[in-house]
């Protein structure tokens, strides 16, 4: 099976003119299979992971540890920036209890 190989998408801060937190514009780089996962990632959008995953007949397993959004692994970035539904279907909301249930 082909690597995926890293992807990496431009982010630019916008500041707020309140003091709300910080807001991000997300810019693919390319049209990579990975380029548009990391996309769909930004608009927290299962549907269409799930609908890339399908088309591409990859697993999602294989995504979560090889695809990288701005140098991040895939889950991390989802919910190092708030994009909840996607976290959580890629199971960023797991790795801790995972974890900790290996260290007890």
């Amino acid at each position: 099976m082909k690597t995926l190989m890293s992807v990496m998408l431009g982010v630019f801060a916008v500041s707020a003119m309140s003091a709300q937190a910080e807001q991000y514009k997300f810019v693919g780089t390319d049209q990579s299979f990975e380029t548009k996962l990391c996309v769909a990632v930004t608009q927290d959008d299962v549907k269409e992971l799930k609908m890339l995953l399908q088309a591409k007949g990859e697993r999602l397993q294989v995504v979560r540890s090889a695809v990288r959004c701005n140098e991040m692994p895939i889950a991390d970035f989802a919910e190092q920036y708030g994009f909840i539904q996607v976290a959580r279907y890629l199971g960023a909301d797991k790795k801790d209890t995972v974890f900790a249930a290996l260290t007890e």
